[in-house]
Parts: structure tokens; C-alpha cells; sequence
């Protein structure tokens, strides 16, 4: 017996150690004493997080609002700790205890390999699916940016399509539990928009179940399974109440519930806007990521479009890919025309060789010749029982990457699907090729090494296709000169330069709102501004952008062969199979190694030793305490703020969030006013008044080569009363109005607020109100007044803020676009504002029990498999 079950489980133990030993491979620079991994995203998390973490520190609890951003927001949209929840700790089993970037890597196999098991293909097979999943190059390069919660809900996906496979197999019991538990555990890692691509896969295989078993007869198991299924999820889901449910109220009051319209523009772009605000996402902004048609091939042929622009150090030592040599054409033309250093050269070169849609990239999603291959194989060779839900689910990934680019099919889904205009860069619904590529390919060899009688007639159609999909990558190299430009605007820049004239200036501006610069007009302009003074700029700049073009081609020409080389390596193995020249773990091994050597070295050139670096002196580097931050750190007045104007888009970067009250910040998910408030009043040349009104204090800038910490000695303070309030009528009159607003003594609120604005007396020399506590959750504060008056305070208006005067509740108001405002009545009074988001609450409660009752459900579902083998035995 015993022989029999490590029998049983010796495929599956390899398969475990294979998977662990990659994942080292991968990221064995994480096994060095004292270094951790740098991602940018990461270090801009922390920056965002510092304070609320240290408030934990101080008090044992987590805040849930935090002042240090956008002059606040809420705290559980950065960082939440909600109530022990027993199923959240699945995780570390999972990764067994791996330091990132490993355990990212190991549970993304594992989870894949279930669902290879869950499918019924042989280990070996599920093992080459769940290494070309987990180690497609989109995987270290979102790594290496830091997007960990999209990296652990992406790890996740596969086993959710496992667990509902198990349950349309009739296994209810087992597949129900680990629906249930692998829903909540992929939702859990906080990456709605993974979850939601998740979606459109299970939504594609159970339409294909659902026909299948209704032309089959068997109506009742569909009923059961859908049923099944349906609340599984919903017990998934409601297991992750406590982010899910505050996350989306919360969203219909961030940026991504509406933004603001001041003008027409969005009309004549197709923008849906109701009274005078978009109804998610403008398209502008949520279609910047878009993934171009050409660059599509990038599955198969990575170089497409130039690779991206990946940089990393370490030790002071910097790597980047891609890295063009010294007989590049763009180098030999840097070098030779300006004198410039090789190294010099071949970096300005490097950097410029991306030409794609998207506005940067670190890298291209590149899934792999030999898995791109096998896809196609499998498309020919399989049945149709998992095939085509899964060729769908992959085309509406690339036809959604695409974005802007696909115009007529994106700009429908977004302005119909429903949640899809809370969304954000098209190119990552790449995830689902990325997924069900795999599940093909493993499939395929599964079947090819099951079956008795090898169909050549279908190999050979597959291998026609995959000659067909070189043919075409070739024909695109022919036809295409490899260069992205706007011709008119690059004539209509050349035209300006020539004429010259004081108002030269004036007319480029014109140019850059008339066209959308290409990337090579980037290049070509930047390149011309530069040599300003050289009568050749023109023809030299031109130059370069035609040398970049040959090195572009010749990068794509060199993935096309060796993509060709792997594919044809693959396809030998096939061929000998198929001819009883090699038996299938031959095969399998030899598909395996080849696939893995293919993705690897990819892999390497974005996830290496210089993405590690000490973890002593993380902080010291990511957020150097400067002479600034330490003067205005001295200040131990209770509540002020700091607008970081020193280097960059202060909305664009948590730098200043990490010791300071911040005007600034960065966060995907902004509240919508106050993203409003930084478009048209704080970017650019700040209103003054605006600053003043938000209690901006200290104002840090760069004074040559120092950065200096300014005394505003206009802020505003706190709290303050007004003589009156204006009502106007909508969101774009009240954004007008804030200009030429003296905030000190006049107010504007929307006239929706006029009830809770009610009567009250111009504000004389004889009242006062101040703060007397700061608190992140609560705020109190002493008035003194002879007459009912508007006090306005310097803080963020969010539904959730209650206020209490004297213990008994009063309506806030809105004014000044973004602030709390409150009709104060006469005599002395303690004010009280507490952040108090019922939502919060009762959803941490509905998670933590969800939580108990999967773990019940678990112990029961083991009991019962456990009584049912001592049955057997």
C-alpha cells in the first residue's frame, strides 16, 4: 500500500521540486544575506504607507484615514488590517515561506499545475503549462516593478479555473471547497482588475460547459454545477468584504467614478459626461497603456517593437536592457557625429530603440516561441472541449489590449460593460492569452503523447499556421520602415524652426495641442531642441531616427530567427515522436527544457542581481532625510501641510507623503474632487489662494543645487469663519469660482448644499476657532461666537467624516470644491469630526466570519474524503 501511494505521489513531488528549483533559479539573488528586492512601485507604496504604518506603531491599531496624501484619504485604500481571518494564511503554506521574489514565482506553478491535475493531463505535461504560465516575461518584469498584488492575483487565476472544473466534473464537494477558498485567496491579494479579466476566462469555459451539457442532456449536473459554482464565488467574494465592499463605494467618489470636464473637449473624443463629469475614467487616461496592433507579435517575437526600456543598479553599478553594441547603427552615428563616449552612445541609442504605442514600457509581454507554438498545434489537434473557450478567452485578451488602438470594440466595452470604466492600461488584459496559452499547449502534448495513432494530417496543418505566422512577422519586416512618426507635425515643427520669430515659442505650443507626438518625433524634436545652434540639427537629427530604424529591424530580424530556432527544435521533438524515434518522457523532458530556456534567458534580462540591493540602507536611499524635511519636522504644531515642488509631478510621487502632510502623493485612485482640485488649480502655476486654503505651510523647492523648505506665510490654518458663501450650480462653477476667491472671507459651495449651508452671520473679530486635537480618525475643535457662523475647515470633505457639536450631530457641507465646511451656532462649542465609515465596519465583520465558515468548511470537506478512503481501504 505504502509502495502504491509514493507511486502516486512521486510525479507530483518532482513536479514541486522542479518548480522550487526554477523559482531559486530565477530569483537566487533573494537567498543573499542582507539584500531584498527594489521595485519602484514598492518603494512608492511605502512612501504612501509610512505614516499609517507608524500610527500602528504608536497606537496598536491601524488609522483609516490618512493625512499624508492629497491632504487626506482613506487609510484602507493604501494599506488594511482587518479582523483575523484564519484562510488568509493559506498563502504562506502555499509559497512555504520563500522570500519574494521566489514564492511569487513556486505558488504560481503549484497553482497552475492543480490546474493542469483538475484537467486530467499527465504531471509532466501540467508541469511544461505551469512553468511557461509562471514564467512568461510579463511575470519578472511586473515583479520588478513592484506590482506584487498583481503578481499574487495573476498566481492565483489558474487554480480558480481548476476549482470550477472540479465541480462541472462532478466532483461538487471537493470543488465547491476549493471554489470557495481559491476565489477568496485570489480576490484577497487586492488586484480587482486581474480578478475581473479572471472573470472573462471562467465566463468563456462555462459558456462552453453550458453548451456542451445542454447538447448532451445533462441539464440537472449544468443547473447543479452553476448553482454550485455561483455560490461558491459569492462566498469567495464575500470573504474579501472588507477591501471589496469600501473599495468600491469608495471608488464612485475617486477619479475613477467621474473626472471633471471644463470645457467641450471630452464631448468631441467621444467622452460620455454628465453634468460636467465623465461617468468612470476619462479614455484619455484609461486607454494610455494601450498595446499596438503590430506589437502584438511580441507574444512570439519579443523585439517587435524594440523591447522597452528596463534600468535597474545596484552597488552603483547600472544595467540596463536593451543594450545595443558599439557597431549599432544609432551608436556608430552618436559616436562618430559627436565624439561621444561608447558608453554614452550606446545608452542614448538603447533608450530611444522602443518605438510601440505605449507611452513607456519596461518590457514586452513575450509568451514564448515554443508555447506560442504548441497554442497553434493544440488549436489544430485537440477536440473542441477546452480549445475554444480557451482561443476565445485569448483573442478578447488581445483585442482588450489593445485599447485606443481598436477604438470602435474598446471604446463600447468601456462606456457599456459594466465596471469596465473603472479600469486602467489595456495592455494588461494580456494576462489572458498568458493564461490559457498554457492550458492549450499542455493539453496538446498530453494528448499527443496519449494517443496510440499520431493524426499527421493535423500536425501538419498546425505546422502550415505556424509557417504562415512567420510569414507574416517577415512580411511586416519587409513593408514597414520601423519608425513611428507624424509626418505633418514633424513638416509643421521644421516649418516653425525655420521662420523662427519671437513667436516661435507660442506656435510649438500650438503644435504639441494639434498633434500627438509619435515617439520618434519625441526623438527627432528632442534631438533638434538640443542643437539649437547647429545649422545641421534638422538633417542630423534625421539622421539618427533612420540609423534607429535599421537597428529596430535588425532586432526583430533576430527574434523572428531565434524563435524560429526554438520552434523548429520543438517541432524536431514532435516530428521524432510522432515517429516512435523518442518516447514521451523524452519528449516531455526535452519540451520542458526547451521552453525553459527560452523564457529564462528572456526573463533575465528584467529580473537579475541588480534589481537586489542592501536591505539596511533601503530607506536611507529611497527617502534621505534632507535638510528640508528636518527644519520643517521641527515644527510641532498640530496639523499643517507640505507642497513639494523640488524635482518631478508632486502628484506623481509619495516622496514627500513619507515624512509630511502632503499636498501631493501618488495614488491610482485619487478622490475624485481632489484630482480635480490638482488638474485645473495646483498643476502648473498654483493658485495661491488654493495652497492658502489647504493650510500649505511649507512650500520645499530647488534653489540651484539645494532644496530649501519656504515659509508660506499665507496659509490659512485649520479652521477660520467667513463673512459669506456663495451657491453656484454644478461642479464646473464651483471649480470656476475658486479663482479670483479670496478664501479668508468668502466661501463656494454647490447650492445642493444649501439646506446644510442654512442661515448664519458674516464672521466679525469677536469669534474664534481653533484646533485644539489632531488625530488621524478624529479631529477636535473649540468655537466661540456670538451669532451663528461658516467655519470652514483646511480638511478633505469625504462622506464618511461625521461631525459633532457638543456630542450632538450637524450636517457638513462641501465648500471651496474640496473642503468641510459647517454652520456653527452661536456660543461656545467643542467640535468633534470622526472618520467613521459604517461600510468599513461591518464589512470587516461579514469578512472575518466568512472567513471561520470556510475554514468549518474545509475541516468538513477533509472528514468526508478521509471517512470515504477508510471505507475503501
Amino acid at each position: 500500500m505504502n509502495k502504491t501511494i509514493w507511486k502516486k505521489a512521486l510525479p507530483h513531488l518532482i513536479a514541486i521540486a522542479v518548480f522550487l528549483v526554477t523559482s531559486v533559479i530565477m530569483g537566487k539573488s533573494a537567498l543573499e544575506t542582507g539584500v531584498s528586492l527594489r521595485a519602484s512601485d514598492q518603494t512608492t507604496w511605502q512612501g504612501m504607507a509610512h505614516q499609517t504604518l507608524e500610527y500602528k506603531k504608536a497606537n496598536g491599531t491601524m488609522p483609516l484615514w490618512t493625512p499624508a496624501m492629497f491632504s487626506g484619504m482613506p487609510a484602507f485604500q493604501v494599506a488594511v488590517e482587518g479582523k483575523f481571518n484564519p484562510i488568509l494564511h493559506i498563502s504562506s503554506v502555499l509559497t512555504l515561506g520563500l522570500p519574494e521574489p521566489i514564492n511569487f514565482f513556486f505558488l504560481a506553478c503549484i497553482c497552475f499545475y492543480f490546474l493542469g491535475i483538475c484537467l486530467g493531463v499527465r504531471p509532466y505535461a501540467a508541469v511544461l503549462g505551469a512553468l511557461a504560465f509562471a514564467f512568461c516575461t510579463y511575470n519578472p518584469i511586473i515583479i520588478t516593478a513592484g506590482h506584487n498584488t498583481k503578481m499574487l492575483a495573476l498566481a492565483y487565476a489558474p487554480a480558480v479555473i481548476g476549482a470550477c472544473i472540479l465541480i462541472f466534473n462532478k466532483k461538487y464537494l471537493l470543488g465547491f471547497t476549493f471554489t470557495a477558498v481559491l476565489t477568496g485567496l485570489q480576490i484577497a491579494q487586492g488586484h480587482q482588475q486581474i480578478s475581473y479579466y479572471l472573470f472573462f476566462v471562467l465566463l468563456a469555459m462555462s459558456m462552453s460547459y453550458i453548451i456542451r451539457l445542454v447538447k448532451g442532456g445533462e441539464v440537472a449536473h449544468l443547473v447543479r454545477s452553476l448553482g454550485i459554482i455561483v455560490v461558491a464565488g459569492v462566498l469567495g467574494l464575500l470573504m474579501n468584504a472588507v477591501t471589496l465592499f469600501p473599495t468600491y463605494d469608495y471608488a464612485k467618489e475617486s477619479k475613477r467614478g467621474g473626472q471633471l470636464v471644463m470645457d467641450d473637449s471630452a464631448q468631441k473624443t467621444d467622452e460620455a459626461v454628465k453634468d460636467g463629469k465623465t461617468a468612470g475614467l476619462s479614455k484619455d487616461y484609461a486607454f494610455q497603456w494601450s498595446y499596438g496592433k503590430a506589437e502584438t507579435m511580441s507574444l512570439m517575437f519579443p523585439g517587435v517593437m524594440g523591447y522597452g526600456n528596463h534600468q535597474a543598479q545596484r552597488d552603483g553599478e547600472v544595467y540596463s536592457f536593451p543594450k545595443l553594441d558599439e557597431e549599432a547603427n544609432a551608436v556608430k552615428f552618436i559616436s562618430e557625429k559627436f565624439g561621444a563616449p561608447t558608453d554614452q552612445a550606446v545608452g542614448y541609442a538603447s533608450g530611444n530603440l522602443y518605438w510601440g504605442k505605449q507611452p513607456f514600457t519596461n518590457g514586452p509581454v513575450y509568451l514564448g516561441a515554443i508555447v506560442c507554438f504548441l497554442f497553434i498545434m493544440g488549436m489544430f489537434y485537440l477536440d473542441g472541449k477546452h480549445k475554444w473557450w480557451a482561443f476565445a478567452s485569448a483573442l478578447l485578451g488581445i483585442l482588450l489590449a489593445l485599447g485606443s488602438n481598436l477604438p470602435s470594440f474598446n471604446y463600447f466595452m468601456f462606456d457599456h460593460f459594466p465596471l469596465y470604466n473603472k479600469f486602467r492600461v489595456p495592455t494588461m488584459a494580456l494576462v489572458i492569452p498568458q493564461l490559457v496559452f498554457p492550458i492549450v499547449a499542455c493539453l496538446f502534448i498530453d494528448k499527443l503523447v496519449g494517443d496510440t495513432a499520431i493524426d499527421f494530417k493535423k500536425l501538419k496543418l498546425g505546422g502550415i499556421i505556424t509557417a504562415a505566422v512567420f510569414a507574416l512577422a517577415l512580411g511586416f519586416y519587409a513593408s514597414t520602415n520601423f519608425g513611428s512618426e507624424n509626418k505633418m507635425r514633424t513638416a509643421e515643427f521644421n516649418k516653425i524652426l525655420t521662420e523662427g520669430g519671437a513667436d516661435a515659442n507660442a506656435k510649438l505650443a500650438e503644435l504639441n495641442a494639434k498633434y500627438i507626438p509619435e515617439r520618434d518625433n519625441q526623438v527627432y524634436e528632442g534631438m533638434v531642441s538640443n542643437m539649437q545652434q547647429s545649422p545641421t540639427a534638422q538633417t542630423d537629427a534625421r539622421a539618427f531616427v533612420n540609423a534607429l530604424h535599421k537597428d529596430r529591424a535588425s532586432v526583430f530580424l533576430g527574434d523572428v530567427g531565434r524563435s524560429f530556432i526554438y520552434i523548429l527544435l520543438a517541432a524536431a521533438l514532435i516530428f521524432a515522436f510522432a515517429k516512435r524515434k523518442l518516447n514521451a518522457t523524452i519528449l516531455m523532458i526535452g519540451m520542458i527544457m526547451l521552453t525553459l530556456i527560452d523564457l529564462l534567458t528572456m526573463d533575465s534580462k528584467y529580473l537579475n542581481s541588480f534589481n537586489y540591493d542592501s536591505s539596511d540602507t533601503y530607506e536611507e536611499q529611497a527617502f534621505p532625510m534632507r535638510p528640508a524635511d528636518k527644519q520643517i519636522l521641527a515644527d510641532k504644531d498640530l496639523n499643517y501641510r507640505v507642497f513639494d515642488m523640488s524635482g518631478g509631478d508632486p502628484f506623481q510621487t509619495s516622496n514627500a507623503s513619507y515624512y509630511h502632510k502632503s499636498i501631493g502623493g501618488n495614488h491610482a485612485a485619487k478622490l475624485g474632487i481632489y484630482d480635480d482640485l490638482a488638474a485645473y488649480q495646483l498643476s502648473g502655476n498654483p493658485n495661491t489662494a488654493v495652497l492658502n486654503m489647504l493650510n500649505t505651510k511649507y512650500v520645499i523647492q530647488q534653489q540651484g543645487e539645494q532644496v530649501v523648505a519656504a515659509t508660506n506665510p499665507g496659509a490659512m490654518g485649520n479652521v477660520w469663519f467667513v463673512k459669506n458663501v456663495k451657491l453656484v450650480d454644478g461642479p464646473m462653477a464651483e471649480m470656476k469660482a475658486l479663482t479670483g476667491l479670496n478664501p479668508r472671507d468668502s466661501a463656494v459651495a454647490d447650492k445642493s448644499f444649501a439646506a446644510a449651508v442654512g442661515q448664519y452671520s458674516p464672521a466679525d473679530s469677536t469669534s474664534s476657532i481653533e484646533q485644539t486635537k489632531f488625530d488621524f480618525d478624529e479631529i477636535t475643535y473649540q468655537s466661540k461666537s456670538s451669532a451663528a457662523h461658516i467655519a470652514v475647515f483646511s480638511e478633505v470633505y469625504y462622506k464618511d467624516w461625521k461631525a459633532y457639536i457638543d456630542g450632538k450631530e450637524a450636517p457638513i457641507f462641501k465648500a471651496n470644491y474640496v473642503l468641510r465646511a459647517l454652520n456653527v451656532p452661536a456660543g461656545d462649542h467643542t467640535i468633534t469630526f470622526k472618520f467613521e465609515p459604517a461600510i468599513f465596519y461591518w464589512s470587516d465583520n461579514l469578512s472575518a466570519a466568512i472567513g471561520w465558515v470556510l475554514a468549518a468548511l474545509i475541516l468538513f470537506c477533509g472528514f468526508v474524503y478521509w471517512r470515504k478512503s477508510k471505507k475503501e481501504k
